[in-house]
């Protein structure tokens, strides 16, 4: 189903909801993509081929060629927020013990954790991780104590992000 623009204000996208709803004794036959009024129907284009890890297809408001208007793209460079974003998505919020286990033997760091807890000073701190640590049956990426103890095993949340997309794929 095409998207409507206001030809005369440049309104894009106007749905064909929003035109009926605009034009609520008016009655438009279902697929509707015709001239009405200031309306005119855009005609969609295929998005530009690209290389999705560097770069994103932008939708631009339509051109209009041989009379009819058409959607238009442009491909632009991902920012580093772009970036930054499309990895956080990556991250799981939440894995398995088995998962979790399994990365950090593959990373080299299942054997770091029972020290990183023998060494939390505070006695009441130390058996509540280690609570966590052997009764959890999920292990969240945002938990503070799961925070603590990746730092102190040498991960920095970079590396704690990591860590959880691997668990992901296990």
């Amino acid at each position: 189903m095409h998207n409507f623009i206001h030809t005369g204000t440049g309104a894009y996208p106007v749905t064909f909801a929003q035109l009926r709803a605009e034009h609520p004794l008016t009655l438009f036959p279902e697929g509707f993509a015709e001239d009405f009024g200031d309306y005119a129907p855009v005609r969609p284009t295929a998005m530009p081929d690209h290389d999705h890890a560097t770069h994103k297809a932008v939708e631009m408001p339509p051109v209009l060629m041989d009379d009819q208007w058409h959607q238009a793209w442009e491909v632009s460079a991902l920012t580093q927020e772009d970036i930054d974003a499309a990895r956080r998505a990556l991250v799981p919020a939440k894995v398995t013990r088995r998962q979790a286990r399994q990365a950090l033997l593959l990373a080299g760091l299942l054997g770091s954790v029972q020290p990183a807890i023998d060494a939390i000073e505070d006695a009441t701190q130390r058996q509540l991780a280690q609570i966590e640590w052997d009764d959890s049956l999920e292990f969240e990426r945002n938990r503070p104590l799961l925070i603590r103890l990746a730092h102190a095993i040498g991960l920095d949340d970079a590396g704690l992000d990591n860590l959880f997309i691997q668990a992901g794929g296990l």
